[in-house]
């Protein structure tokens, strides 16, 4: 009776690489997926830019350069290492691989935290240099923990069917790591940032008040938004908002330092806001025009399209003056005074500072009226801040009469935009930040004369750092963990010392994987696709954001999915597997990416309400998530294929070698992905009123997967010797 063959590696050694895969993604696509948004976000949105939109890629096209050239060299150090503890291992672990993995896991934690705290809260040079510098050192210990663990696979399993096993727990971890990756930092981030704020209303009013005063202020308030609430009544001090039939519709006064507080928030407010908004822009156009133009709500901003030439000089002078009143009663409203060593300091917050002209605040603080010295003004994210002289106490108050004005022309300028023309149509843009001044100053008009009256307060949605900054650092210990077991668990096969062979020169093993038919196929067809399939990945928050008028949770919601397909489809791939040669189903999955990449333009572009095109683009990520499927399952099989064909050349096993080629066509593919998003969104735009430059990236990531899917086709069929064990 036969005895059974012994497995090649164990189920251990197998779980043990991919749970590593899982820490690869998280050390890797978190700072592929956000850092090029982090460091400079979608324009318009009230978000720190640390680095203009047009030089943000030089950061990671240097830093993926970088770690391009330094794999392949990691590669080769690792396949020349013995397989021996020597004096140099302070800590002996055995083997070529192991102990690159456990120095270069522990070493990442420092860079991968480090790389969220650019030193400057602004855009500034500095931030570029840094952020350059920390991508650096972050992608060369990457390579040097990650280059061996990949060529850990291959070298463990040698037969066809093992290395389909073995790349079947590889893509599983890859799966999984890019579940955890990319799909949880976006809840993760706005869950574990204290500096972000819902977006609320607040209505204080004289306590106490009684429940008539109060559901009568509620109904004045709710007055301004026709349609939304209908009759208000109380039931034990709960305020029951008749045909608002969703979960915010009650509302519970309460008492804060004396006065009686009516919070809107949640939903109601968005429906509140939505339709106050479009009360309040229509009451700027004249009554004459009012029927030539028709709403164009997103998330980011409100467009009034007009037709049929509308929309001329005159009458957007008219909507200037309209505009310009409420909008400086609103500066003056919520400024700040306060002394600052010898200066007064007067703060207007408000989100437009982003798009207004520093030069032109600065000579507006030149011309206060009455003030002979000089005044500096200060345009941070968020705020406005002139620094006026002592002398000017006095004066004070003409002085801020004059600065709220000044400032609000400059802000009426800058951030009321006027689109180019479309055929007969033209579309006047009111980009988030003015959308909500305008909003407060109508609601607080429709509230003037309300008796009882104190205040009417509002609280927008603000972002900070933080969320980013603690979601890395939990990531990165994360990793690191994972990066620990297989050099626990998994046992390296070769041994330097017992196998005889003379090395050839690194030089040669390099001109020897140029000559290689089938690896260079693989590799310019990778390149091609992944430039693509990562330019991807760079644009999708701002596609989120700008495309689909959510945030960071909606990616959540598109990858769910993508993950759900991915993990279903490994349940037939390797039945497929057994059918089909590997470089078909390659190409099966090129041609699925690629396919659906592009409708990302049509999604984008859709006039369809926000649930309808989030649905769409659920859709076409899970049609993706096959694709990808059967990508992270084949790799290995085929690049185990090239290592073996190199070895009947050469007669040597060069596994780090080929996976330290294949990382440096990845990176290289990295930097080509950077560099095709952000010189899109630099082009055509990356801005709430012009955001082409996002869509199009889409289209162009379809276009280099056919690039890609083509080349395949050439890669070689060969009948692979049988090894022995």
């Amino acid at each position: 009776m036969e005895q059974a063959k012994a497995p090649e590696f164990t189920w251990i050694e197998g779980l043990a690489i991919c749970l590593s895969m899982i820490g690869v993604q998280l050390c890797s696509e978190v700072i592929n997926q956000w850092g090029l948004y982090f460091y400079s976000p979608s324009g318009g949105v009230g978000r720190t830019i640390y680095v203009s939109v047009g030089m943000v890629g030089i950061i990671f096209i240097i830093g993926t350069c970088w770690d391009a050239f330094s794999s392949p060299v990691i590669g080769m150090l690792s396949d020349g290492t013995s397989t021996r503890p020597g004096r140099w291992r302070f800590i002996p672990i055995p083997g070529r691989r192991l102990p690159y993995i456990f120095w270069g896991g522990i070493l990442m934690v420092f860079t991968m935290i480090g790389f969220w705290y650019p030193p400057v809260n602004g855009t500034s040079w500095l931030n570029l240099a840094y952020g350059t510098v920390l991508l650096c050192a972050h992608w060369t210990l990457f390579s040097l923990a990650v280059v061996p663990l990949t060529a850990l696979g291959p070298e463990i399993a040698r037969s066809e069917s093992a290395r389909v096993a073995i790349g079947t727990w590889t893509a599983m971890g890859m799966i999984l790591g890019l579940a955890l990756a990319n799909a949880l930092p976006g809840v993760l981030i706005a869950a574990m940032d204290p500096g972000r704020v819902e977006s609320s209303l607040a209505l204080r009013l004289d306590a106490p008040s009684s429940e008539q005063q109060v559901e009568a202020a509620a109904q004045r308030l709710f007055s301004a938004a026709p349609g939304l609430v209908g009759k208000i009544t109380s039931h034990g001090g709960v305020m029951v908002l008749e045909g608002f039939e969703e979960e915010d519709a009650q509302l519970t006064p309460t008492v804060e330092a004396g006065a009686t507080v009516i919070t809107i928030k949640g939903l109601l407010y968005d429906r509140l806001r939505e339709k106050a908004v479009a009360v309040a822009i229509g009451n700027l156009i004249p009554e004459a025009l009012r029927e030539k133009y028709k709403p164009i709500v997103r998330r980011a901003w409100y467009g009034a399209e007009f037709y049929n030439g509308a929309l001329d000089e005159k009458l957007l002078e008219h909507v200037r003056a309209q505009v310009l009143a409420p909008l400086c009663a609103s500066m003056r409203a919520e400024s700040e005074i306060s002394i600052a060593g010898h200066h007064l300091a007067l703060t207007f917050p408000t989100g437009m500072a982003e798009r207004m002209d520093g030069a032109q605040l600065e000579s507006m603080a030149a011309k206060i009226p009455g003030v002979t010295e000089a005044a500096k003004a200060t345009l941070g994210p968020g705020f406005i801040r002139y620094d006026l002289p002592e002398s000017t106490r006095e004066l004070l108050p003409g002085a801020h009469a004059y600065l709220a004005e000044a400032t609000a022309r400059e802000a009426l300028r800058s951030n009321l935009i006027q689109l180019g023309v479309k055929g007969p149509t033209r579309t006047l843009v009111f980009p988030k930040a003015l959308r909500a001044d305008l909003t407060i100053a109508y609601l607080r008009g429709v509230m003037a004369e309300l008796p009882g009256l104190k205040a009417l307060e509002r609280h927008e949605e603000s972002f900070s750092p933080t969320g980013y900054r603690r979601v890395s650092t939990i990531f990165a210990f994360l990793s690191l963990i994972l990066f620990m077991l297989p050099v626990i668990f998994v046992r390296e096969r070769y041994d330097s010392e017992t196998v005889q062979s003379d090395p050839l020169p690194y030089g040669r093993a390099v001109l020897d994987a140029l000559h290689n038919k089938p690896f260079m196929i693989y590799a310019f067809s990778f390149f091609f696709f992944t430039i693509g399939f990562l330019a991807v990945q760079r644009a999708l928050p701002y596609w989120a954001e700008l495309g689909l008028d959510g945030d960071e949770g909606t990616i959540t919601k598109l990858l769910v999915p993508f993950i759900l397909v991915a993990v279903l489809s490994y349940g037939f791939i390797p039945l497929l597997a057994r059918r089909l040669h590997m470089k078909w189903l390659i190409f099966t999955a090129l041609f699925i990416i690629a396919s659906g990449m592009p409708c990302m333009y049509l999604i984008g572009q859709s006039t369809a309400s926000f649930a309808t095109r989030q649905m769409w683009g659920m859709i076409l990520f899970g049609y993706c998530g096959v694709g990808q499927a059967l990508i992270y399952v084949m790799m290995v099989p085929m690049i185990g294929d090239i290592i073996d064909y190199d070895e009947r050349l050469s007669g040597e096993r060069r596994e780090a070698l080929y996976n330290g080629l294949s990382a440096f066509i990845w990176k290289a593919s990295m930097a080509g992905s950077v560099l095709l998003a952000s010189q899109s969104m630099n082009l055509w735009g990356n801005r709430i009123e012009q955001y082409t430059g996002v869509l199009l990236v889409g289209p162009f990531a379809g276009f280099f997967g056919f690039v890609g899917m083509v080349l395949i086709c050439f890669y070689p069929v060969h009948k692979a010797e049988k090894k022995e064990v």
